[in-house]
């Protein structure tokens, strides 16, 4: 994953906390037409339900889509293992002593 990919965790996290407060908006405005305390609340858990699920997959292809995502130049090189910490030490040395990394 690279560093400009959300996690699938944060995504549900994201739809989760987005649908309750929608659905607190919707339950509300259900309520201020219909007078209906248990229509409202129904109607609003039914329609955070779905939706988290919908917001979710919207999120997921919408990590796929390039439009207005800024590469990062060192993204396209082929790394076969997760670096460790000796090795992010090397890389970081090897970008200061090119120039790329200013210490102060």
């Amino acid at each position: 994953m690279s560093s400009h990919e959300e996690a699938h965790f944060r995504s549900i996290v994201k739809a989760i906390s987005y649908r309750i407060c929608a659905a607190i908006a919707t339950t509300t405005i259900v309520f201020v037409f219909t007078r209906k305390f248990a229509l409202s609340v129904g109607i609003g858990l039914v329609e955070a339900f779905v939706k988290v699920i919908f917001y979710y997959v919207h999120e997921r292809v919408w990590s796929c889509i390039k439009i207005g995502k800024k590469a990062h130049p060192l993204s396209s090189l082929p790394v076969d293992k997760p670096l460790d910490a000796r090795d992010m030490e090397q890389v970081k040395a090897k970008l200061r002593d090119l120039g790329y990394i200013d210490d102060s």
